[in-house]
């Protein structure tokens, strides 16, 4: 019950992410670049403490893995910012939804990239999952224009995050946890920053979206992202990448909790069919493949 409950915990840090953004007043890639910057720095004791513990393999990154996990920090930059992007267009519970589609986009990239043949379970579950965000991309499209442009910027952020995953599958089958989110994320904290200045976004920033970025930092990337990362090596990986399908649900929870945003009966309803469909796929990608549960990404 223990393990469920870090689980859970995990999952409960990763939905409380768009609570902070929407809280906060900066430009949207300053905030994700705070967020980064501290998550990075509050990365390093973590791994120390790993290395001390004796909990880090002694792997060195490889040419290969270090072009990868650079890949994968670019990527990971690429999700954050189109993520917290779609929160100016929609709500946090349509864009918690739509990037949840990711387990779709691994079965549609496994089946034209490397021609492996979806499972009928897999094909039914897509088939449910798109039902369902036509659903809930119906309801955006009635509240307001703009909602649906937000709801596509969150599926395109799920597209980066399935490379994302992706990368990180290969680079943990040799390297640990803590090495490599905190690889990651100083990657994806210098792609945000150099994109920040390009741009000329304001650097400075108030005390009150510095808290908002702290609490990203810590609830959604370090202890989010990190009790997931634990979870992995003590229960099946199919039960961790359903157990995602919570986070649409705690986000909308929680934008109802502290942001008072409603949700009308047609999005609940959409949200629960496109769930089902994603369950579906997820499960069935993970029981297909089998991965090793050390194998699989922070």
């Amino acid at each position: 019950m223990s393990r469920y409950a870090l689980l859970i915990l995990g999952i409960a840090g990763l939905s409380m992410a768009g609570i902070f953004y929407k809280m906060a007043q900066a430009p949207v890639l300053t905030i994700v670049a705070y967020r980064m910057l501290l998550a990075a720095l509050f990365m390093v004791p973590v791994a120390l403490i790993s290395r001390a513990s004796g909990g880090q393999t002694r792997s060195r990154f490889s040419r290969s893995d270090t072009i990868v996990t650079l890949v994968s920090g670019t990527l990971f930059a690429l999700d954050l910012a189109l993520w917290a992007t779609s929160l100016s267009f929609t709500s946090v519970a349509s864009a918690a939804l739509f990037v949840s589609t990711q387990p779709i986009f691994v079965a549609v990239l496994a089946a034209l990239i490397f021609r492996e043949r979806p499972t009928l379970l897999v094909l039914a579950g897509i088939a449910i999952g798109v039902a369902g965000m036509a659903v809930v991309g119906w309801q955006d499209v009635r509240l307001s224009g703009s909602a649906l442009w937000g709801d596509a910027l969150a599926m395109l952020a799920a597209l980066a995050e399935t490379g994302y995953l992706l990368c990180g599958r290969q680079v943990r089958k040799r390297i640990d946890a803590p090495r490599y989110a905190l690889a990651v994320y100083a990657i994806c904290a210098a792609v945000i920053t150099a994109t920040a200045f390009a741009q000329r976004n304001i650097i400075a920033v108030s005390v009150h979206d510095l808290l908002m970025c702290a609490g990203l930092a810590i609830v959604a990337t370090v202890l989010g992202h990190t009790l997931v990362s634990l979870s992995l090596g003590y229960m099946p990986a199919a039960v961790v990448a359903v157990s995602f399908l919570a986070q649409p649900l705690l986000a909308a929870v929680f934008a109802l909790i502290f942001l008072a945003q409603l949700i009308p009966a047609a999005t609940v309803l959409g949200g629960l069919i496109a769930l089902a469909g994603i369950g579906l796929v997820a499960y069935s990608n993970e029981q297909e493949k089998r991965v090793p549960e050390e194998a699989l990404p922070m």
